[in-house]
């Protein structure tokens, strides 16, 4: 199978600055078409295929943003990590060698896991600590559409919560579910975790989650997801068009 990796660019919302990126992997047919993540991913996963692909994806980042990451060392990138990698830490000596060899710093790679990654809570917590530990932050990703519980949240040592796109989506149509964005938003606060808004795809949607001082975001409002070329051109066009030099970027710590 032929996996490539795309980069959906994560902005500060009230800014508007390109602070990073979600890695994104896509699956493509000979034929050149894109098979979507959600039909290949749940098969990957009960097949066990999913932890060859986590390791490809993080060979990509490296490759394809190792140079751009070394340069810029605001700039991060998050990787996606199934519930056996979260459940058994197998892959943060691998992360770890392999960032070191490339210059990156862990701090430059934050680890996501979806819930379903946390239904071994004591495994979970053992790994994520030791994430922490090694430098990487680590988000509980499209947060809401799993196994969710205050408990988890309380119990596990996170850095950021994502809001997932479904809600979102109900932001300023008086929909049942509505309310619950703002609920989720103030459970954040509370637990002292900064918030990432996933699928942004208005306006008034952005305008709304800064008011409400969600931190950052990502969806179609700012960019697709990218290839690597593409991604990198997005970052240095955005540092540009905010007054950011290139040689403030290589001297940050």
């Amino acid at each position: 199978m032929n996996f490539v990796v795309h980069y959906q660019p994560l902005i500060e919302l009230k800014s508007g600055i390109c602070v990073g990126a979600e890695a994104l992997v896509r699956w493509r047919r000979p034929d050149g078409t894109m098979v979507r993540p959600d039909l290949f991913i749940p098969l990957a996963e009960e097949s066990g295929l999913i932890l060859p692909i986590t390791d490809q994806v993080i060979e990509a980042v490296i490759a394809d943003l190792g140079t751009t990451l070394v340069a810029d060392r605001s700039l991060h990138v998050a990787v996606n990590f199934c519930a056996d990698d979260i459940r058994t830490g197998r892959m943060l000596p691998i992360l770890e060698h392999k960032l070191r060899n490339a210059g990156i710093r862990p701090q430059q790679i934050w680890l996501e896991a979806t819930e379903r990654g946390f239904i071994d809570i004591e495994a979970a917590r053992a790994t994520m600590s030791r994430a922490r530990a090694m430098g990487h932050s680590v988000a509980i990703d499209d947060f809401g559409t799993g196994y969710s519980s205050l408990q988890y949240l309380q119990d596990l040592p996170l850095d950021a919560l994502k809001i997932d796109k479904s809600f979102i989506d109900t932001i300023g149509k008086g929909s049942a579910t509505s309310s619950v964005t703002p609920h989720i938003i103030a459970m954040a606060k509370t637990l002292g975790l900064f918030t990432v808004a996933e699928g942004i795809e208005t306006q008034e949607q952005a305008d709304y989650l800064i008011d409400q001082a969600v931190g950052f975001g990502q969806g179609w409002l700012y960019a697709r997801p990218l290839p690597a070329k593409a991604f990198i051109a997005f970052h240095q066009q955005n540092q540009a068009s905010k007054g950011i030099a290139p040689e403030v970027l290589r001297a940050a710590p």
